[in-house]
């Protein structure tokens, strides 16, 4: 592990459990946690640290920037012109189990209704002033739609759940959507559900130390040993378990977690081999989008030709202007993808060799999931569709 990456766990640590650091904290340490989405965890004991004068004055200029944000989405959320119920996803539902809530950095507001009463919430925010910035209206598979208002973005879901299964998917959004009512809050084992489906959302794309540490508070206020067995039979129902085991294992042997039986004959390196995953993602991958990642997604995720068809097909539409103007072309987005692919892997240099890392570096990382029993690109999701979930 790099000396930044052990001085960041050490301050995660630190920050949450009130050990001791005595390393000097260097600007490299807050770029990195700033990557992770957690440069606010050490906000009450940032003075106690030995770091430069003028990286604490900046850290204190990030952080009053960071409590600025954190009071305008706590006002955005409390007047949302929702009168349905609903209850709130991630975000404040993760926060709660915070040492100091406010510590968490926030991102969009999600929220979540019952079936019947989606379009209408949707159109309660249309009609007190939101603008729509993605429009699925029209598609029935859409699992949210997204709006803003004076820089405010919330998300309205449809459905939760992203697992290939769809018997797994319905019984996790079963679980969300009958437990909703005005008190916008869901009970804390469903919660955790919430939390640990959110990892398994973002694990092929990246996830970072965030959504670790949100598991990992829920973990510790929520799951003592003796509320392991309640847990267990929903955990088992979603497919999730051993991503839960694992998960909460590896916090215990990097972040401080104080240890359960139920995680205890969890494989060390199999938790080593996350843990690295994770350090060398940031938050939602953003330490994974240069090119020499490419090949290395190509190789993680599409293990078919199925999961190679979605990756270039969905990729392609993302990055081929003229298929976004000209409708006819969009079925062929692939295979610009597939040549811009190529294109950009073989210009870089020493090309084969980075290919040839790449390939093994991808194959170990789908082997992590398999191992971590994950959701895959490559086996399909499923959707809600026609009143029902479906294999996508």
């Amino acid at each position: 592990m790099k000396k930044n990456d052990q001085i960041v766990i050490h301050l995660i640590q630190a920050s949450i459990w009130g050990t001791q650091i005595k390393s000097i904290i260097e600007q490299n340490v807050f770029d990195e946690m700033n990557k992770h989405a957690i440069t606010a965890l050490p906000a009450y004991i940032l003075s106690s640290l030995n770091m430069p004068e003028e990286l604490l004055k900046n850290w204190i200029k990030s952080l009053l920037q960071h409590f600025s944000c954190y009071t305008q989405y706590m006002h955005n959320q409390a007047t949302l012109p929702i009168s349905v119920p609903y209850v709130i996803l991630k975000g404040t539902s993760a926060s709660q189990y915070y040492p100091y809530p406010e510590l968490r950095t926030m991102g969009d507001i999600d929220i979540i209704t019952k079936r019947e009463d989606y379009i209408t919430a949707c159109e309660m925010l249309l009609n007190s002033g939101y603008v729509e910035v993605s429009s699925h209206a029209g598609n029935e598979e859409n699992r949210h739609r997204t709006f803003s208002k004076n820089g405010a973005i919330v998300e309205i879901h449809s459905y939760f759940a992203m697992l290939n299964d769809p018997q797994t998917t319905a019984y996790l959004d079963d679980l969300i959507i009958k437990n909703i009512d005005l008190s916008h809050t869901l009970p804390d084992l469903i919660n955790g559900l919430v939390i640990l489906e959110h990892i398994n959302q973002h694990m092929e794309d990246g996830l970072g130390l965030r959504q670790i540490i949100d598991w990992m508070m829920f973990v510790d206020k929520c799951l003592p040993n003796e509320k392991w067995l309640e847990f267990n039979e929903l955990v088992e129902n979603t497919g999730l378990k051993k991503l839960a085991i694992v998960i909460t294992r590896m916090c215990e042997i990097y972040l401080g977690l104080p240890e359960r039986i139920w995680c205890s004959n969890v494989d060390k390196a199999l938790c080593e081999q996350l843990m690295e995953y994770i350090l060398s993602s940031g938050n939602f991958g953003n330490k994974r989008t240069s090119d020499e990642d490419i090949s290395e997604n190509v190789f993680a995720y599409a293990r078919t030709l199925k999961a190679a068809y979605k990756l270039l097909q969905t990729q392609g539409l993302i990055n081929w202007k003229a298929a976004k103007n000209h409708t006819t072309l969009r079925p062929f987005a692939w295979v610009y993808q597939f040549f811009r692919y190529i294109s950009r892997g073989i210009k870089r240099e020493k090309a084969t060799t980075k290919i040839k890392n790449e390939y093994h570096e991808g194959k170990k990382r789908a082997d992590l999931f398999a191992a971590l029993g994950v959701k895959t690109t490559a086996k399909g999701f499923a959707v809600y569709k026609n009143g029902k979930y479906v294999k996508e």
